[in-house]
């Protein structure tokens, strides 16, 4: 079954985004930043804002963690509440306490979550947990990302469920269309879960059956043993 099947009606539509939102759990890297570096050093960890932390990972390992009741722990500010915030929404609000703290006159404050991923199950080519480094990537691109479906997916229902503001949310695409495409819930967040369902035979095969051609070529195969045995 072929992937948006009336793209063309579709041509030149606008393109919505929207901003994701920090998360529990999430891993940030903050940089605060001044025309004098001096002054803006304390504020900075001094591990993640090293220049020999060039990997991910590493970075990852001393980033600030969100605690499941949303705070962060920075250095001077202490205890900052961020759940329910974007990254924009996060520099701004450091920025602000800086200013009317006394701290800095005119700082630059970036945060970037690092660990940002999303789980793909089932009839794909490559199922797994798979990072990005974008703050949120296409439904198509997490497809590719995970080599494409199989054969055997359902194309018409693939669930994307979320979390978020304390709640679960789970959305349905069929991808034979493209109506989907501009609506910006639709594009894949941190911690989404991406689950493409097989088709009635799949699934009543217990997974023995791949796909169409594979029972074709069983029972080509039990007709020639039949055969055989009958001239035997």
């Amino acid at each position: 079954m072929l992937y948006l099947q009336d793209v063309d009606e579709y041509s030149n539509s606008v393109i919505n985004y929207t901003t994701s939102k920090i998360q529990a759990n999430d891993i940030l890297k903050v940089d605060i930043s001044d025309l004098n570096p001096i002054v803006a050093a304390p504020f900075n960890n001094n591990a993640s804002s090293s220049t020999t932390q060039s990997s991910v990972e590493m970075m990852k390992l001393t980033g600030y963690l969100v605690t499941p009741q949303g705070y962060i722990t920075m250095p001077i500010l202490n205890e900052i509440n961020v759940i329910g915030l974007s990254p924009i929404g996060l520099e701004n609000k450091i920025k602000e306490r800086l200013i009317k703290e006394g701290y800095l006159i005119n700082p630059t404050v970036q945060v970037r979550v690092l660990n940002n991923k999303f789980t793909i199950l089932g009839e794909v080519n490559a199922p797994g947990v798979i990072s990005f480094t974008e703050e949120s990537v296409s439904l198509l691109d997490a497809i590719g990302l995970a080599k494409d479906l199989t054969y055997s997916a359902i194309r018409k229902d693939v669930k994307i469920i979320r979390e978020l503001d304390g709640k679960r949310l789970v959305y349905h695409v069929d991808l034979t269309t493209a109506s989907w495409m501009s609506n910006p819930d639709y594009r894949i967040r941190q911690n989404d879960v991406i689950l493409v369902t097989p088709n009635k035979l799949k699934a009543n095969s217990g997974g023995v059956i791949k796909d169409p051609i594979q029972l074709l070529g069983v029972g080509i195969s039990l007709a020639a043993l039949i055969l055989l045995l009958r001239k035997g």
